[in-house]
């Protein structure tokens, strides 16, 4: 099984999918929309891809991911009965993985249909077998890409503390997406105390 790439991008397909230059071997991988755009911006760029590789009886296929956390996701997705890895991919090229997570977390089997390829009744069976999968911890701790990091304030907060402003918010009954989008909007400071970040994060909602 090939679960990972090291190369050069080469072109892109119209269906989707990464051509990129191991060692001279062109492989065809196809990638959330995100990282097919940013793939393309960058000719020649060297890419790094967690991969998994789907065997049929009319052949094999590829499917990429920047991080080893994206991979897990998808894969988990398309643990449901019904979501082929196409799915998954059309799922993670709508929702990035906070989205996505936060999402499963509120129910909002809606917001995942709007996937192409994907029904409300398959967003609704998602939502029911990977709720207990995901933790709003799981949405807060973010993914860094192979390529980019990025170094942001609430990259640096103490954990603890963002997560008991969120989870205050949560008990004032707004979603956890809402409250998750607020705290994150605040610059966190050394100095930040729980009640400080609760009260600027209530001015984001």
């Amino acid at each position: 099984m090939i679960s990972y790439l090291k190369g050069k991008y080469i072109d892109r397909t119209d269906d989707g999918s990464l051509i990129i230059n191991v060692n001279g071997v062109g492989f065809e991988v196809f990638v959330p929309a995100e990282l097919l755009g940013r793939a393309s911006f960058n000719p020649d760029a060297n890419l790094e891809l967690y991969t998994y590789m789907q065997v049929k009886e009319d052949g094999m296929s590829l499917f990429g991911f920047a991080t080893l956390d994206e991979l897990s996701i998808f894969k988990k997705i398309i643990s449901v009965s019904g979501i082929g890895p196409k799915g998954g991919i059309s799922i993670l090229s709508t929702l990035n993985r906070e989205q996505f997570i936060m999402a499963v977390l509120d129910e909002n089997s809606d917001l995942i249909a709007k996937a192409p390829g994907i029904g409300k009744k398959t967003a609704a069976k998602l939502v029911l077998e990977l709720k207990d999968k995901f933790k709003l911890q799981d949405a807060l701790t973010g993914s860094v890409s192979i390529s980019d990091v990025a170094d942001t304030p609430a990259s640096k907060a103490d954990e603890g503390l963002i997560s008991d402003a969120i989870a205050a918010l949560v008990s004032l009954g707004y979603t956890s997406a809402e409250s998750t989008k607020a705290v994150r909007a605040v610059q966190i400071t050394e100095d930040m105390t729980v009640d400080r970040l609760l009260s600027l994060s209530l001015r984001n909602i």
